[in-house]
């Protein structure tokens, strides 16, 4: 009985998984651009507003708060702003050279210089979007 328990819950579990990786919004678009190096990051954030969502994969708050930032870049009025992502176990140098101490952590920049920071998660599209557009 425990054999039967124990395969039932070994197949049940990796499908499981699955399918919450496959509806994450994440993997169903490019909605933010990948910052892979320092000297990107610093390009990117150089002119205009700008904003840059920290995260590590393995945090559920930061899974939770990732749709909400992808939804801006939906939002015409938004065109212009540059909308990019930073995976933390990838480039822990990055997050170190902005400072970023926890996860999720989304700065916002203009002309290259911080001027906003929200740490944590529970930050909706339209607060972000109100921010950003404050700094245009």
């Amino acid at each position: 009985m425990r054999f039967l328990l124990f395969i039932s819950l070994f197949i049940l579990l990796p499908s499981c998984k699955k399918e919450e990786v496959s509806t994450h919004p994440s993997e169903n678009s490019e909605a933010l651009i990948e910052i892979t190096s320092l000297n990107q990051m610093n390009n990117e954030v150089a002119n205009g507003v700008s904003l840059v969502f920290f995260h590590a994969s393995w945090c559920s708050v930061c899974q939770n708060q990732k749709p909400a930032v992808e939804l801006l870049s939906t939002d015409s009025e938004l065109s212009e702003v540059f909308l990019g992502e930073l995976e933390y176990d990838d480039h822990p140098d990055i997050v170190t050279a902005a400072s970023v101490e926890g996860f999720p952590t989304i700065l916002i920049y203009k002309d290259g210089q911080e001027v906003d920071r929200y740490l944590g998660g529970g930050h909706s599209t339209n607060d972000l979007k109100v921010v950003i557009l404050a700094h245009l």
